[in-house]
């Protein structure tokens, strides 16, 4: 999938829907008409925890002692080993208040940083990289932790885990281009490489994406089935409550050329704004709108400017030209707990 990092070309807004009911071709209404990789799968389970922290925690400024427990019982959750957990204790005493919170809460910041610098991908073919390295640090302090001060703790046993923390400790680049690679191995028939000019595919981010013990899936979204997005937007609202980012894949439609009816660039949403839950309906092509919570948003890391912005839960499958979609106009794909 061809990801891109500004905006998309041609004019499409919600208005142009309006003119034409189907909105333009894309990958995923082809799909989405032949019922193919639309299928939610069982809810969340519950009764695990958080996988990433409670972002009132920074907020409330709760004692550092509640955040290192929260930050240990999640690398836990991620595989590490008890000797690991303790040298993350040992390694806390070193940081400073705010890199404790990179550490323990990196997705709490509207303009997250590592080691002084944006959290920003490489290039335009890394956007999903970057949204899986975010993913991986908010739900593994140890991650976190190599990724703001190049520390390796010892005791890194899972044979996934061990190569994902030393690519970390290079840095946010190199961290991505770890993920790049390995979202795209073996990625065609489970034998052959996807290429790596264009991107990363969603079943490979699905594969390798990882945040505290949650593994995932990956889940086609059909803006033009309004029943199915309301449906989705109810269970991703569920999963940002529950602390689980998603990764969500967007791009166009071939009224702009058929290059943009594949999912373009990759959004990672992080949490939920207000504290309201949703519960209306998720608008269709025509703009309409159902009962919902008033205000309440999702917030979302952009990874070509580094920034979280926040987009209208109820309006989320509306084609409309968003900067939280990289400047683009619709969600395609995307990647949810199994």
């Amino acid at each position: 999938m061809t990801t891109a990092t500004g905006p998309a070309p041609g004019p499409e807004s919600s208005r142009d829907e309006g003119r034409d009911p189907l909105g333009g071709l894309t990958l995923s209404r082809v799909l989405g008409a032949l019922r193919l990789g639309t299928r939610l799968g069982p809810e969340p389970r519950g009764g695990r925890g958080r996988a990433t922290a409670d972002p009132a925690l920074p907020d409330d400024a709760l004692p550092d002692d509640a955040l290192l427990d929260d930050a240990c019982a999640r690398a836990l959750r991620a595989g590490h080993s008890p000797v690991t957990v303790v040298l993350l204790r040992e390694a806390w005493d070193g940081l400073g208040p705010e890199e404790r919170l990179r550490v323990a809460a990196p997705l709490a910041d509207d303009a997250p940083t590592w080691r002084g610098q944006p959290a920003i991908q490489v290039d335009g073919t890394t956007c999903g990289a970057a949204v899986g390295a975010m993913l991986a640090a908010a739900g593994d302090p140890v991650v976190a932790l190599a990724l703001e001060t190049g520390t390796v703790l010892a005791g890194v046993v899972d044979p996934r885990l061990g190569p994902l923390v030393a690519a970390a400790a290079q840095g946010f680049d190199a961290l991505q281009r770890y993920l790049h690679a390995a979202t795209t191995r073996r990625v065609v028939l489970g034998l052959l490489p996807w290429p790596r000019r264009l991107g990363t595919p969603p079943w490979g981010l699905a594969r390798e994406a990882r945040c505290a013990d949650v593994r995932f899936r990956h889940v086609v979204v059909d803006v033009a089935d309004r029943t199915r997005t309301s449906e989705l937007a109810a269970r991703i609202d569920v999963c940002l409550r529950a602390g689980t980012p998603l990764p969500l894949f967007t791009g166009g439609a071939s009224r702009s050329g058929w290059s943009t009816a594949l999912p373009r660039h990759v959004v990672l949403l992080t949490g939920v704004e207000s504290a309201a839950a949703w519960t209306g309906v998720a608008p269709g092509a025509d703009g309409g709108t159902g009962p919902g919570a008033p205000g309440a948003s999702w917030r979302v890391y952009e990874p070509s400017r580094g920034r979280v912005l926040t987009v209208d839960a109820r309006t989320w499958a509306v084609p409309e030209r968003r900067d939280a979609w990289g400047r683009w106009s619709r969600p395609h794909w995307i990647v949810l707990p199994r």
